[in-house]
């Protein structure tokens, strides 16, 4: 029986490896935005 994450994909593709590395995307998107917004706040109360 074919694994359930892996309907709907095509058999070159690895989908428990896709779905890893959409986690990760996503992860790194989420800490980078926060990263990036801490940092235009502190360049803010700097110049001030």
């Amino acid at each position: 029986m074919e694994n359930k994450a892996q309907e709907g994909w095509g058999e070159e593709m690895d989908a428990q490896e896709h779905l890893a590395t959409y986690e990760s995307f996503i992860t790194f998107s989420k800490y980078g935005t926060v990263a990036v917004a801490l940092f235009v706040i502190l360049l803010a109360v700097v110049t001030l």
